[in-house]
């Protein structure tokens, strides 16, 4: 099922059908992510996903994951525009029409506090996000900041670095 959803052709598609791939994409990452125990308070604790304020539209389409389950964990999904909701959240999205507007050391804090940090603005794990969503070809494709990933307690199983792109993070000035 995950090489089902690496080849889903997605540039040509309209704007609703591409964020639907994305979401899907979403969800398989939360699904292939492991959190430390102290991050869930019980073993059915929900896990939530946080949209930083941006694309209505897909944020709609991330919206569209609510209710369904990753592991026991029921998903939720919170839109979210203050650096102090990220306590909240296990997952972090970052639409591309928000990241110019992230606040300086968002990132940073999100991976402290062990929040997968995801996006689909090009450079976004370059600039210290987690996994990073975009187009090549016909394709959508991800890149991993394995970096980011070890400054955090999240483990990714081995199956998303045997398919995504590991990038460089550019030096912190």
């Amino acid at each position: 099922m995950l090489l089902s959803w690496v080849s889903i052709a997605a540039p040509n598609a309209s704007a609703e059908v591409e964020n639907s791939v994305k979401a899907a994409f979403v969800f398989n990452f939360l699904r292939f992510t492991e959190w430390p125990a102290q991050r869930l308070a019980s073993p059915d604790a929900a896990l939530t996903l946080c949209v930083w304020s941006g694309s209505a539209q897909l944020s709609d389409s991330l919206r569209s994951l609510a209710g369904r389950k990753v592991d026991q964990h029921a998903l939720s999904v919170s839109d979210i525009d203050r650096v102090e909701d990220l306590q909240r959240c296990h997952a972090l999205f970052v639409p591309e029409a928000a990241q110019r507007k992230l606040p300086a050391g968002l990132l940073r804090r999100a991976e402290s506090q062990d929040v997968l940090t995801m996006g689909d603005a090009e450079g976004f794990t370059a600039g210290g996000g987690m996994m990073g969503l975009l187009p090549e070809g016909a394709r959508l494709r991800f890149e991993i900041n394995d970096k980011a990933v070890k400054r955090s307690a999240l483990r990714l199983s081995s199956h998303l670095y045997k398919l995504g792109r590991m990038t460089q993070e550019n030096p912190s000035p």
